[in-house]
């Protein structure tokens, strides 16, 4: 009997070994929707002159952070403290709330600090703009230091001000005023800072001549150079007259050894920064405010042929006026929109359709990336396995998407990875996964990337869909689902997750809504494990509100849905609108008949304005007699707990419904 046995695992071995293919998938692209992304786009600004009074740049303006964009540029200007060397502990403390700000809205900044956004005649008939020292400048970095580096998750880059009006470094009473190059008191600047801030953030400099001067040389940035945290590597730039040829304003002058003047040198220097721009980042805003010059400047094809050229990550979305309004006469402002920074999309993918635990499989993917730009901050990519009965297994993959070339060059991700040892037999959906490597926001996904493609995006796990599953051989058996299986009574104690608007009535009653609110932003929800798929009574226990005057309760009305992993609703449910309080029973079931047996989110909210209820609990009772699985075999039960095997002989989970075999019988498992 024993060999019996081995021969059968053997058996059941070689079919999984056959029947473990690679399947490959092709996918649609997406060139037309507009959609956020982190680290790239257009960008507005929040802009302040900050006190101990008046400290905050961010907090308590939130509104201005639009759910259509991810990046914001933060500007404090430092002019009460021109001549202090010590910032104010409560300037230092405004700073990490703003960037909790930041954090809370799915946000991250370019941050920049100056000391005027003005200049005028410094009484000796030349324009400057008053800024501070050296040593107060270092003073307020190595102050900053700290708080820069806890917050540096929500810092995209830094842009190199301090010096001269608006911090671009030109008009300056302390750095030698209008120089278009570097010298050491503004290289000092520049060596505070990038010792102030992570090894892994960028400082942007506002002309190439800077990074020339403080490198001492125009050998513009080299794969073999990039990404390795030396100042080179993390030196990049930003340009706030882009457009306006043929200079930029001086961005494109330099000063070279034995000149008497600085001069305009595109020829050179646009190459430079094009070679650059591979690596670190750039971005900016234009300075063009006539009318006669954006016509002339601005237009589709000359934007979109130099924001491609110098890989643009980001710029200034709502002026000039002059510009933005050209821009969007000719449809040059939606394709900013999608190219900016990255675009990443799925061509194809070829995966494993089975697999063992433990064993080495192939991934092959094909990305294009039709953005202007790579991304440049790390950031890992994960093949995730997902089973909702299960659970989720992730993959670090060794690719690096700061590789991935832009401009619509496809980048091939050949590798061979090894399947978790942890992972329990099942199928599994498969995921193409980049969250933000920062601890603290890897698990918002406001902060994964999203691909360009039809019918891939998860916005509630911010997963990329590969649209296959992959059958896992274990000899690891699931565990129950971790989720309330149904029927059951759902309530607070046992709660998943809940509106941040949520409040309490009494402790234990959820409140759906403030005294003036249309209510449909709060809503509970819990993990549920349907695992006999009929129709269902549903029963609450609440309160109603009064109302305006006392004479009777405030009308409302529960909207149920059932949610798969993928965001999908697969079922809505509409209680009956009533006035009344307690316990109610509504007439109407709720039929899950159509829902197949798997774990879900059931979330639930009031839809009638001005409602207002307390729901203590949300009961749902299985109508009629829980089914039974029946079997083939009427001599011997199927035991779940034991390996059973589907008619390729691969292991199936627990879960499984349909034909299995097990100890040499068939059973079909009950629906």
């Amino acid at each position: 009997m024993k060999h019996i046995k081995h021969l059968l695992s053997f058996v059941f071995f070689c079919i999984f070994a056959l029947s473990a293919e690679a399947v490959t998938i092709n996918y649609t692209a997406d060139n037309t929707s507009i959609f956020p992304n982190p680290e790239r786009g257009f960008i507005s600004q929040l802009s302040k002159t900050v006190t101990e009074a008046d400290c905050y740049v961010v907090k308590g303006r939130e509104s201005y952070l639009t759910t259509d964009k991810r990046l914001v540029l933060v500007l404090y200007y430092l002019d009460n403290y021109k001549n202090t060397a010590t910032l104010p502990n409560v300037l230092l403390d405004a700073f990490d709330e703003d960037m909790q700000a930041l954090r809370s809205n799915g946000y991250k900044c370019i941050l920049r600090y100056a000391y005027t956004d003005t200049h005028g005649d410094n009484g000796s008939g030349e324009d400057t703009g008053i800024d501070a020292s050296l040593s107060i400048v270092q003073s307020h970095i190595n102050q900053l230091k700290s708080h820069w580096q806890a917050n540096a998750d929500v810092i995209y880059v830094v842009q190199a001000g301090f010096v001269g009006t608006y911090g671009e470094w030109y008009y300056t009473s302390n750095f030698d005023n209008k120089k278009t190059g570097m010298n050491a008191d503004r290289k000092a600047v520049v060596e505070a800072m990038l010792a102030a801030m992570p090894s892994n953030r960028y400082i942007l400099l506002r002309t190439p001549a800077h990074k020339i001067g403080f490198m001492g040389d125009e050998d513009a940035l080299t794969y073999a150079q990039s990404f390795s945290g030396s100042n080179r590597a993390r030196l990049g730039h930003y340009n706030d007259a882009v457009l306006n040829f043929p200079g930029d304003a001086g961005t494109y002058s330099i000063q070279r050894s034995g000149d008497s003047y600085p001069h305009t040198d595109t020829a050179t220097l646009k190459p430079y920064i094009a070679q650059e721009t591979l690596y670190v980042p750039i971005g900016g805003e234009s300075n063009v405010t006539s009318e006669s010059a954006a016509a002339e400047n601005a237009t589709f094809a000359k934007t979109t042929a130099e924001f491609s050229r110098m890989h643009w990550s980001f710029c200034k979305g709502g002026w000039p006026e002059a510009v933005v309004n050209k821009w969007k006469t000719e449809g040059t402002y939606d394709e900013l929109d999608r190219k900016l920074g990255y675009r990443y999309q799925l061509v194809s993918a070829t995966l494993p359709d089975a697999a063992a635990k433990g064993e080495n499989v192939d991934i092959h993917l094909q990305i294009r990336n039709t953005g202007y730009a790579p991304l440049y901050n790390e950031r890992h990519v994960y093949i995730v396995f997902k089973n909702s009965m299960i659970g989720t297994y992730m993959v670090q993959l060794q690719a690096d998407p700061r590789r991935w070339l832009p401009n619509g060059a496809v980048s091939n991700i050949d590798e061979t990875i090894a399947m978790p040892d942890n992972i329990p037999a099942g199928t599994y959906s498969m995921y193409l996964y980049m969250p933000d490597a920062a601890d603290r926001l890897a698990s918002d996904s406001r902060y994964s990337v999203r691909f360009a493609n039809t019918g891939v995006w998860v916005e509630t796990t911010g997963m990329n869909k590969l649209n296959t599953q992959v059958e896992v051989e274990s000899d690891i058996q699931p565990e129950a689902p971790n989720a309330i299986a149904l029927p059951a009574t759902l309530n607070k104690a046992n709660v998943t997750s809940y509106s941040p608007e949520m409040t309490w009535y009494n402790t234990d009653y959820f409140d759906f809504g403030p005294t003036d609110a249309l209510n449909t932003n709060h809503w509970a929800e819990w993990d549920v494990y349907l695992q006999y798929p009929g129709k269902y009574i549903v029963s609450e226990v609440m309160k109603s509100a009064p109302n305006s005057n006392n004479t009777g309760l405030l009308s409302h009305q529960w909207q149920l849905t059932l949610v798969n992993d993928d965001g999908d609703i697969l079922s809505t449910y509409i209680a009956t609108k009533t006035t009344a309080e307690g316990t109610l029973n509504n007439e109407v079931k709720w039929d899950l008949s159509g829902v197949s047996a798997n774990v879900y989110k059931l979330r639930v909210r009031n839809i009638t304005e001005w409602g207002q209820p307390k729901l203590r609990s949300l009961t749902l009772s299985y109508d009629g007699t829980l089914p039974t699985p029946t079997s083939v075999e009427q001599t011997a039960l199927l035991d779940r707990s034991q390996p059973m095997y589907d008619m390729l002989g691969r292991q199936v989970s627990p879960a499984y419904r349909g034909l299995v075999i097990q100890n040499g019988k068939k059973y079909i498992t009950g629906e």
